[in-house]
């Protein structure tokens, strides 16, 4: 038989991850539908807010509510939405704009070493896949819950499917993930190793339903993890973890809050995953899957970990998310295992309570002032780091324009860039532009989010999007995203 993965990202690795932070918004909890151009519409708008954004959702309501957005898991939530309305590197979604890149040092590459295998680095632009953040948040707008959904990034466990969707919650409890009435996410049952009906792989092998693989959540747990013994073996870490992720939901309030700051709310998180170990479940005959040992799961991390870093002012979100997943499954693919290794998927999403666009302003000026926040990449095949910096942007609502000045701290000149952004289309609230620095080529898109401003001109509170670039000659590379509120 072929010889089993257990492939760990290194824990170290894994905290050098989390790095930046998120918080606060709102939106109404009323359906939403999307037309071709980008421009969402409410079948019933939100006329009331409250201190930290969320418009309620209760009595008569106007299609001429100050926000759009609708949120599967309820009204206390603020979403990016589950539908991409415009494509591209820099695309789109239903209440927000996304971007995101995928590791470069495996493409091209059929055969991996065991040293290879666990490693992936390098940073390239993509598009098609679906990255979604959902946001809960308390009265006082501090995020209590995060939860991300990634769809069709090229993950296949086989070689040539795409995994099933990931819905990670970041949930220290035992338990599965899966999507309820309306794609709201619900728990599932934890599924012991011994319901080979459920997990099986047992007597299915490649057809066995690769879903019931996804989202599960093992620990914490008392006995010990299952590990494999071959060559092609990461045994397991000593002592051996108890835990996935201690849960700890990382806050910091931003300075935004008072007069003169631009600061936002930060958060993170971080979590390892087993999606698609088949050791999760047994063998027929109640022992463990060839490659396993002993009672349990996999250890934590065994196929990856995600991290979630955010940004947040009252009514816009800047969420970073990265996802290292193994690829190419040994048991999966019915193969040796030789093309079995780790790739990862990092990216952005501005996402909140959109403007209403039919009350975004014809008329006047509005400059919004605060921070990006994103990943970049050196050459084709360097590990991306984290860059930071100042974000202005500059709109003229009668010409239907904007500026945007991305500015990053220290030494990450390369990102640095000014753009000209146009509205897409009369009535929408999307701007897009091409970016041009010398350097890097790639687009900016940005919207409006929340009630008009009751002081100065009547402009949106606040604003963000994201900026996709890259030099294919060097492979130099970055993905961001920026929100600012209005000065």
């Amino acid at each position: 038989m072929k010889q089993p993965h257990f492939n760990i990202k290194p824990l170290a690795a894994a905290l050098l991850m989390a790095g930046m932070l998120s918080a606060c918004g709102g939106g109404s909890d009323n359906k939403t539908t999307s037309n071709a151009s980008g421009n969402t519409n409410t079948s019933s708008g939100s006329t009331g807010g409250n201190s930290s954004g969320n418009t309620s959702s209760g009595g008569p309501q106007t299609s001429q509510g100050p926000t759009v957005m609708s949120c599967a898991d309820g009204a206390n939530y603020q979403c990016s939405g589950e539908n991409i309305v415009k494509a591209g590197e820099v695309a789109l979604t239903d209440f927000g704009v996304q971007a995101y890149g995928k590791a470069t040092s495996d493409l091209g590459k059929t055969v991996f070493t065991p040293e290879e295998a666990p490693n992936a680095n390098g940073l390239v632009p993509d598009a098609g896949g679906i990255t979604e953040v959902r946001l809960a948040k308390d009265a006082k707008g501090v995020v209590t819950k995060v939860a991300l959904v990634l769809k069709y990034l090229g993950l296949p466990w086989n070689g040539k499917d795409e995994r099933p969707p990931i819905i990670e919650t970041f949930d220290p409890t035992q338990g599965r993930a899966m999507f309820g009435t309306n794609n709201a996410i619900v728990a599932d049952q934890f599924h012991d190793s011994s319901d080979t009906a459920f997990y099986d792989y047992a007597t299915k092998t490649t057809a066995g339903n690769q879903s019931h693989y996804a989202n599960n959540r093992y620990f914490p747990r008392a006995t010990p993890s299952r590990c494999g013994t071959t060559v092609f073996t990461t045994p397991c870490p000593s002592p051996d973890p108890a835990n996935e992720t201690d849960g700890k939901l990382n806050y910091q309030e931003g300075n935004w809050r008072t007069a003169g700051g631009k600061l936002p709310d930060t958060v993170s998180l971080l979590r390892f995953h087993e999606d698609g170990d088949i050791h999760a479940g047994n063998a027929v005959d109640g022992s463990p899957l060839p490659g396993g040992s002993g009672a349990g799961v996999p250890f934590p991390g065994s196929k990856g970990y995600r991290t979630y870093n955010g940004l947040s002012y009252q009514y816009v979100n800047l969420g970073a998310w990265f996802s290292a997943d193994t690829v190419w499954i040994a048991e999966w693919t019915a193969q040796d295992g030789r093309r079995e290794h780790s790739t990862n998927r990092r990216g952005v999403v501005a996402f909140g309570a959109l403007t209403n666009p039919a009350l975004i302003p014809a008329t006047g000026t509005a400059t919004y002032a605060g921070r990006i926040y994103g990943r970049y990449a050196s050459a084709k095949d360097a590990d991306p780091v984290a860059v930071e910096g100042d974000a202005t942007i500059d709109v003229d609502f009668a010409k239907r324009q904007a500026t945007i000045k991305i500015l990053p701290d220290g030494a990450s000149a390369a990102i640095t860039f000014t753009s000209t952004a146009s509205f897409d289309a009369a009535g929408t609230n999307a701007l897009s532009g091409t970016v041009d620095n010398g350097r890097l080529t790639g687009n900016v898109s940005t919207r409006f989010f929340g009630p008009l401003s009751t002081t100065g001109n009547q402009g949106p509170a606040e604003t963000g999007g994201a900026f996709s670039m890259k030099n294919a000659t060097t492979g130099e590379a970055v993905v961001g995203g920026f929100i600012a509120r209005k000065q």
